[in-house]
Formats: structure tokens, C-alpha cells, sequence
């Protein structure tokens, strides 16, 4: 509403002023109102308590990985920008938010996933945490893999729309509570997840900053990997 005020009072003046001076001002208060609203909006998706950021800690690298990424080239592949591994913001289901969003989660999930709705994802979410997906996990790598894409979908659904904060949340805690039995820490979840990663890559070239990546959220002081293992979850 403030922000809105200021905005208009802003307009206002700069019509009346008129000239590169009138222009001068309704631009600048444009583009500041614009920096604050967009701001906020991703404030609405970070991980709000310790909760939601242990939750964020099973997806963290696959989130950090995506939230360095551009908009997609012409032949389909994604560019990455700006690599900033050491201080990007941690956004649930990784990306800010911004124009294209949608359909990037759609197109996501669509290939590799072949999921086109709600039910879909939760069916699959129940197949790989509990289903003959978790049971057939035949290591501790392929443990991680299931398990934490299972948290990285139910991010996704979040942001989609799908399902609300409250309910991403408590499906979460319940993959979360999967989580720490089968892992004796952060240490053994994330270098499992890293290992199946880096195999399903093959020879992708954003294996490096993968790894960068997990480096990285060992060394950062905000770093979910600093929480217990065993804090209480849901």
C-alpha cells in the first residue's frame, strides 16, 4: 500500500515537473518500487524458520544449482549466470521468482518426470518415499537420490500453486523424518546425493559447479548443513 503511495505521488509529480526532469523521476521511482516489490516476493519463498530450511537442506544443491541458471538459449539448454555459490540467496524450489517461472517447472516436470498435475507428483513423491521406487534402492546413493528429489518436488508444487506452504511443509517433514532414519547426517545424505548426481549428469558440463556447490554449502554460515541432524520435524 506504501509502496503504492509513493508511487503515484511520484507520478504525479513527475507529470506536472514534465521534461527529462519529469521523466527523470517517474523512472526512478518505477524501477525502486519495482526492486522492492520483486524483493518481497522472494522474501515469500525463502525458507522461513529452521524447519523449512532443514527441509531445504535435502534439495539444497539441486536448488542452488538451478538458482544459478538463465533463462534457456534457443536449443533448449540453459546458460548458466553469474556462478555465485557462495552467497546466493536460498529460495524454495531454487529459482527467484520472476517472468518464465511457470513454465519452467512445467517444462521440468514434463521431461524427465512425465508429471502433468498434482496427483501425479504426489503419487510420485509416494512412490520413490515409500513405494517400490524407496524399496528398490539397492545403496545409500540411490536412497538419496529418491529421497531428496522427493523434497524437490514437493518445492516445486509449492511454487506452482498446487499444493499451500502448510502442506508443502508437512509432506515435507514426512519424507524429512525418512530421511534422517536412513542417513546418519548431513555428511552421508549430501555426498550420496552428490554421488548419484554426478552419475545421472554423465559428462554434463555443470558437474563442476555441482560440486562447487556442495563444497560451498559446508563453508557458508547460513549454510541449512549447520542445523541438527535430528532437529524435531512437523
Amino acid at each position: 500500500m506504501l509502496d503504492a503511495l509513493v508511487l503515484g505521488l511520484a507520478l504525479g509529480i513527475g507529470a506536472r515537473l514534465g521534461g527529462p526532469l519529469g521523466l527523470l523521476l517517474m523512472a526512478a521511482a518505477v524501477a525502486v518500487v519495482g526492486y522492492r516489490w520483486t524483493k518481497g516476493r522472494n522474501r515469500d519463498i525463502s525458507p522461513r524458520n529452521e524447519v523449512e530450511k532443514w527441509i531445504f537442506g535435502t534439495y539444497a544443491n539441486w536448488a542452488q544449482y538451478n538458482a544459478q541458471l538463465g533463462e534457456k538459449n534457443p536449443d533448449g539448454s540453459f546458460p548458466i549466470e553469474r556462478p555465485d555459490t557462495t552467497s546466493s540467496p536460498f529460495y524454495i524450489g531454487g529459482r527467484p521468482q520472476g517472468k518464465g517461472e511457470r513454465k519452467y517447472y512445467l517444462d521440468m516436470l514434463d521431461s524427465p518426470w512425465d508429471i502433468h498435475s498434482k496427483r501425479d507428483l504426489l503419487e510420485t513423491v509416494e512412490y520413490m518415499s515409500r513405494g517400490p521406487g524407496f524399496q528398490k534402492c539397492a545403496s545409500q546413493e540411490d536412497r538419496a537420490w529418491e529421497l531428496c528429489r522427493c523434497n524437490q518436488l514437493l518445492s516445486i508444487a509449492f511454487r506452482l500453486g498446487w499444493i499451500s506452504r502448510g502442506e508443502m511443509l508437512r509432506r515435507s517433514c514426512e519424507v524429512g523424518r525418512i530421511i534422517q532414519k536412513t542417513f546418519s547426517g548431513w555428511e552421508e545424505m549430501s555426498r550420496c546425493f552428490l554421488s548419484s548426481c554426478l552419475e545421472w549428469m554423465g559428462s554434463d558440463r555443470g558437474r563442476d559447479l555441482r560440486k562447487e556447490i556442495h563444497e560451498n554449502l559446508w563453508e557458508r554460515r547460513d549454510s541449512p548443513y549447520r542445523l541438527p541432524w535430528n532437529l524435531p520435524l512437523g
